[in-house]
């Protein structure tokens, strides 16, 4: 790349010197025939360099306009397209070629509306454009656009020509017709055999029926007949990429880089087929995550992002990148880019849609997952994911009508089957959830997942005969198998047989010691019977064996319970070296660091990187905010305490950090609603007592309870010497005594505990200007 680079520079100065001294007319001619020579010999990156100095000279050709716009086209950059092609249309509005253009690049970034206008705008001026029609009709979605199309199609002058029946086949398939769509295409391949547009679309038809054999052959002959640079070749590499074909994407990649070496898109597939099979060094090194280079790579794909700004693939591998670094911000930013270029980049949608659900921003997936799943109705990833974004945002009806409609689609998968059960699980409707995991059972009889589910509901039924013959059935031919003395034991501990389940589950994983689901089971005995040692030790030894995240979290947890916090630190630590960004784990450990390490400053670091990646979490928020308190940051923690409680007003925790904050601050009426709710839980938490200390204090002498004597503040505060309200109280009782410097003293000392009180900065005020003048 640095040679190319060299080239272009001392192609652009060698040009400058040679037009010095030159007339601007004198000067264009020539570089315009050699801009022109550079064009028809595809040698783009000179060519455009040279465009672009005939535009210096003369701002209003349009040639020059139109040719750097047809090179972005074609480099699969149509934003960058657009903007030459809308100021060569401005220039030359009768040039139908440009507005085709253009109408081309809205129709790639889903402007649909404006392609609409340009087109019209053709057929106006050439009814016969048999590109325009067709572009007409692949913009056509809406009933009304559908409408206009189909008119413009009937005043289409030749029916004969394989255009009109391109379009009519874009009309069929977009009004849901695809036996008249797959017509119109015969009869498009008819009227030209070599039509790469006709193969194309007849290969997506196929695609959409799942005849893959066929749609491989169509786009192979699409490919074939198409020019180097275009989406026909790119939508087979793509095909062959999906269905596994490594060799056959590896061969059209190096096929295009070697007829266009300036063609980014041949790189990314190049880059793709190396990120599949690993093998870096034969990759393109600016576009491979070199050997774990993470930074280098990252560095490299925001120099082609920046030299490419409207690329989607670039900017979807730059996610990729970030992604892996744990920057989970930049992705995102990088795949809502992605996504907003080419709406319909599947592959940005999903992992954009994965990002914002395990980040809180669930209502943030439905629109673009929705939009996926009506161009690829059988996609279950999307269906999945849709699934699980509705169910987080409560909207339990439409989750289960999404995994309904994708089971009809294919009654034959389990997984959906066994996604639709815990749906119904989750909202206790027990007997749909039976149905659908007995289904998931019959379509994979080898699947563990819906027999352990079904042995769950027959448990909480309290059906312990019924979940026995069940893993009887399941496990006739292998009655001592490790999975059957996991059920066993699951059904033993259910009925509360604790000794017994424990020693199923001893058996369990001495026939597999990598069992995890037994071992967190046989830990959850334990803890049942409060034998916290036993537990512990059972997760150390899991832990020599396999490294699990479930059960490094265990231990860490149960570290806590027992007082241990070094080596609860300790735990959390190696947790978060094996996943960087476990909210949970960050979380815990910044409040452990907050209440028992004393190490604000590395708690705020924990918990604001835990923050970064689950904004919308209420623990999270809480954590933070009740750091900013210990900090003395009073405001910011009452921002984030208040949204805490907003989300998890029944946690009596938050309600009293809350409480605390207000309490600080002097905003007594905040503080009363939040103390009252944590002192008056059913639940039992560490800070209750507290809770109902602060709320007394608050409420004397509003008729709850009686005024405090100054006797009583005065051993109040000497007790607790941070606590500003009841030295606002105090002095408050001195200025009703008539000792005026008592209650100044007292109100400049509520004042070194939070400076920003407006109470006792008032009252100073008026004792001042009064007794005090």
């Amino acid at each position: 790349m640095q040679t190319r680079t060299l080239l272009r520079i001392l192609n652009l100065t060698l040009t400058l010197l040679l037009v010095t001294g030159c007339s601007k007319e004198a000067k264009k001619a020539p570089l315009l025939r050699e801009a022109d020579n550079y064009f028809r010999a595809g040698d783009y990156d000179k060519a455009r360099v040279t465009y672009l100095n005939v535009i210096r000279l003369d701002p209003q050709n349009a040639l020059a306009f139109e040719r750097i716009g047809a090179i972005w086209q074609e480099d699969a950059a149509p934003i960058r397209a657009a903007a030459f092609l809308t100021k060569a249309t401005e220039l030359d509005p009768k040039n139908v070629q440009n507005r085709v253009r253009l109408a081309r690049c809205y129709v790639t970034i889903g402007r649909l509306d404006q392609a609409q206008k340009e087109i019209l705008k053709v057929l106006e001026q050439a009814p016969d454009n048999g590109e325009a029609l067709v572009t007409l009709t692949e913009a056509a979605k809406s009933k009304e656009e559908i409408e206009v199309a189909e008119q413009a199609l009937q005043k289409f002058p030749n029916k004969n020509d394989v255009s009109f029946h391109l379009a009519s086949a874009n009309l069929f398939f977009n009004s849901g017709n695809p036996a008249a769509a797959s017509n119109a295409l015969q009869q498009a391949l008819a009227a030209d055999p070599k039509s790469f547009e006709a193969h194309m679309a007849m290969g997506n038809l196929y695609l959409l029926q799942k005849d893959q054999k066929n749609a491989a052959a169509e786009f192979k002959k699409a490919a074939e007949l198409a020019p180097v640079r275009s989406m026909e070749r790119l939508k087979y590499a793509a095909f062959e990429s999906a269905v596994g074909d490594v060799e056959e994407v590896r061969k059209i990649a190096t096929e295009m880089t070697r007829q266009a070496p300036d063609y980014p898109p041949g790189w990314t597939l190049l880059a793709e087929v190396a990120f599949k099979a690993k093998k870096y060094d034969e990759a393109l090194s600016l576009l491979l995550l070199a050997k774990g280079d993470t930074k280098k790579a990252i560095e490299v794909l925001e120099r082609l992002d920046h030299t490419y700004p409207d690329s989607p693939m670039i900017k979807y591998e730059l996610a990729g990148a970030y992604f892996k670094n744990n920057n989970i911000a930049q992705a995102t930013v990088a795949l809502d880019q992605a996504v907003s270029i080419n709406p319909n980049y599947t592959d940005a949608v999903l992992l954009l849609g994965q990002i914002n659900l395990a980040t809180g921003h669930g209502e943030k997936v439905i629109e673009p997952l929705n939009r996926l799943l009506q161009r690829q109705p059988d996609l279950k990833s999307a269906a999945l994911l849709l699934a699980a974004a509705y169910n987080s945002g409560d909207r339990f009806d439409d989750a289960v009508a999404v995994l309904e409609n994708e089971a009809k689609l294919a009654p034959n998968d389990a997984q959906l089957q066994i996604a639709l059960g815990l749906l119904y699980s989750q909202a206790k409707r027990n007997d749909e959830a039976r149905k659908a995991f007995e289904k998931a059972a019959q379509l994979a009889p080898d699947n563990l997942s819906p027999v352990d589910q079904l042995v769950d509901l027959d448990v909480l039924e309290k059906h312990f005969d019924a979940a026995r013959q069940r893993i009887r059935r399941q496990f006739e031919k292998a009655p001592d198998s490790p999975a059957a003395h996991y059920f066993e034991g699951k059904i033993l501990a259910a009925e509360g047989k604790w000794d017994a389940a424990q020693a199923e589950l001893h058996k369990a994983l001495q026939l597999d010691p990598s069992f995890v689901a037994a071992c967190d089971l046989l830990v959850q005995s334990y803890l049942a019977t409060n034998k916290v040692p036993q537990a512990i030790t059972e997760l150390q030894e899991q832990l020599a064996k396999t490294p699990n995240a479930q059960a490094m979290l265990t231990l860490a947890l149960l570290y806590e319970r027992t007082g241990n916090f070094p080596q609860a630190r300790d735990a959390y630590e190696k947790l978060l070296a094996l996943n960087p960004n476990f909210v949970l784990a960050l979380n815990n450990l910044a409040y452990l660091y907050t209440e028992h390490l004393n190490d604000l400053d590395k708690a705020y670091e924990l918990a604001r990187k835990a923050r970064d990646v689950q904004p919308q979490d209420p623990a999270v928020a809480d954590t933070l905010g009740w750091i900013f308190y210990k900090r003395g940051d009073y405001q910011q923690a009452l921002s984030l305490l208040q949204e805490s409680a907003e989300k998890a007003p029944d946690n009596p925790e938050i309600q009293f950090h809350l409480g605390m904050t207000a309490y600080m601050m002097g905003q007594t009426d905040i503080a009363k609603v939040a103390f009252k709710k944590a002192a008056t839980t059913a639940k039992d938490f560490p800070s209750k007592d507290e809770s109902k200390r602060r709320l007394a204090m608050l409420e004397t002498g509003t008729g709850v309870s009686p005024e405090l004597s100054i006797a009583q503040l005065e051993a109040m505060t000497k007790e607790q010497p941070n606590d500003p309200v009841s030295q606002v109280r105090l002095g408050e009782a001195y200025e009703k005594q008539g000792s005026a410097e008592k209650a100044a003293t007292a109100f400049e000392q509520a004042l070194k505990i939070n400076p920003r009180l407006v109470a006792p900065v008032t009252k100073l005020a008026q004792l001042n200007a009064g007794p005090l003048h």
